[in-house]
This record gives structure tokens, C-alpha cells and sequence, in this order.
């Protein structure tokens, strides 16, 4: 790369500005977040020197490190979290002087979980009433040799099901058939299960919010709830604390509710009619 985090002189942290393609808001970044680190080095620098490690210096030294990916500590109000990055953000960054902006002992924290092997990045999705899961997205071999058991472990019922019955049908017409179909699904299942995840939540109308590096899924589950403390998890992992939700109190029905939501509103008969029509 052209260019190293090391050696910096100018004191500055950039801010995003806005975007100049849609990369940045595809992983989930936002306007007015700040760049904390890259690979969990402070970075302290102008703009050019931060596209400028991801720029390369030909086309082969690019297709050299084509699977290269930098984890990027990002800053949002007050939470720190760790995003995963293949490419240039594509956006237009303010430099924020660095004193003004210094980190907190949870950026460091932060920073020093950007080095440590083995992050897993999730998709983190919510629905209308804002109830959040997440998607891992690193491979997995059981997609591959057992898809029926992936998606009941990627809490997809509903495709585990669909897949045990399309099999069992492909079986009664010919063993063949089935052995066909079986390997069939192995293989799509394989390549395509990050695909496939993002299909099934766009099914049950979950919206994508953005991706998180996390060291497992309870940091991640905390890192989201910081982000938005309106979102819930339904299926918490084991530590997580979040504030329960209130039950919404059902409408009065029956008797009560026809005297309360005010039938005298219906044209022509008094509410005493309304009443004795009722008993």
C-alpha cells in the first residue's frame, strides 16, 4: 500500500461528511461517525493518507490482495464499534482537531478488540417493532455437508422444513432423484448461504441495519443495544442485559368498549338508542 498508519504528523480525526458512493451506508456507516482506528492503530491523519491505504500501486499488486480487509474502529455519538472493510469508503471526510476529540478508555478497549484473531462479522437486522437479530456471516462447512441442521442453527425453520419435504418428495419418485437433490442443495448451500441468510430476513420483513466485527455474538448483541437502545433481542445470548418491554394494554372490547369509543357518533340514532339496542 502506498502509504502506513506510522509517521503521521497531522493531529486530526475525520469525521464523515457524506458519501460519494454507496459503500459506506452498505456496511452501515453514517454521516458524522468518526474514524477511531484502522486494524486497531489510532489513526491521526489527514484524508488523503487514510484513502491512500487503500489505494495500490498497479492493477497486480491489487489483484495480489484482492481478499485483503482492514477492521476499522468507528465512533458513533457515544459507542465505539468495529466494522470490516475490503475497499476506499467512498466518502468525504472533515478533519476534526484531535485534542477536542480525545478517546475514551471504551475506544481504546475498543481498538486493542480490532487486533485480536478470530472477529466474526454480523449483518444486524430489526423488524417493524424493532426487534433485532443478528446474521453471521462468516462460512460455515455444516451449510455445506447438512443444510437442514444450518438452517434450524440460523434460526430458519421455515427453509429447514421446505428442504426436508422437497427432499423426501425428489426420494419417492426416484433414490436418485433424491441423491440428485440432496447434493444439489449441499452445494448451493455452500456458496450461497451468505445469500441466502440476507434472502430469508428480507422474507420475514427484517431491514438491514449495518454490519459489526465482534469477538462473539454477546459483544455484539451489547455493541447493537448501545447503538439503539430501541432495539430487543428475542432470543438474547446468555449475559446480555436489556430492559424489558412493556405489554401494550389491549383495547376494551365488548359491552364497555361499544359505551367508551362513543357510539353516539353513528348518524341518526341518539346514544340512549344506541343503549337499549345493545341490552
Amino acid at each position: 500500500m502506498a502509504e502506513s498508519v506510522e509517521g503521521q504528523e497531522t493531529r486530526a480525526v475525520l469525521q464523515i461528511g457524506g458519501f460519494i458512493n454507496g459503500y459506506g451506508p452498505t456496511i452501515g456507516l453514517q454521516q458524522f461517525d468518526y474514524i477511531l482506528g484502522v486494524d486497531g492503530t489510532p489513526f491521526l491523519g489527514t484524508a488523503k493518507q487514510f484513502n491512500a491505504l487503500f489505494a495500490y500501486e498497479d492493477e497486480e499488486d491489487a489483484a495480489a490482495h484482492v481478499d485483503e480487509t482492514w477492521i476499522l474502529t468507528v465512533k458513533r455519538d457515544q459507542t465505539a464499534f468495529n466494522i470490516s472493510v475490503t475497499q476506499s469508503l467512498g466518502a468525504k471526510f472533515d478533519e476534526v482537531d484531535a485534542d477536542a476529540h480525545p478517546m475514551s478508555e471504551t475506544d481504546l478497549a475498543m481498538l486493542t478488540a480490532a487486533t485480536r484473531s478470530g472477529l466474526i462479522e454480523y449483518m444486524v437486522f430489526h423488524d417493524m417493532q424493532k426487534n433485532a437479530e443478528l446474521v453471521d456471516r462468516s462460512k460455515s462447512l455444516l451449510a455445506m455437508v447438512c443444510p437442514p441442521f444450518w438452517f434450524l442453527n440460523q434460526r430458519m425453520p421455515e427453509a429447514a422444513l421446505a428442504s426436508v419435504l422437497a427432499f423426501f418428495v425428489a426420494l419417492t419418485v426416484h433414490w436418485i432423484l433424491g441423491v440428485v437433490f440432496y447434493l444439489m442443495l449441499c452445494i448451493y448451500s455452500g456458496r450461497e448461504q451468505g445469500n441466502m441468510l440476507v434472502a430469508f430476513m428480507s422474507f420475514r420483513k427484517f431491514i438491514y441495519l449495518q454490519t459489526i466485527v465482534a469477538e462473539n455474538e454477546l459483544s455484539a448483541q451489547r455493541t447493537v443495544l448501545s447503538l439503539d437502545s430501541e432495539l430487543f433481542f428475542k432470543a438474547p445470548v446468555a449475559g446480555l442485559e436489556q430492559p424489558r418491554r412493556r405489554k401494550k394494554k389491549r383495547p376494551p372490547v365488548g359491552v364497555w368498549h361499544f359505551l367508551t369509543m362513543g357510539c353516539w357518533r353513528m348518524s341518526g340514532v341518539s346514544f340512549w338508542a344506541q343503549c337499549r339496542a345493545a341490552f
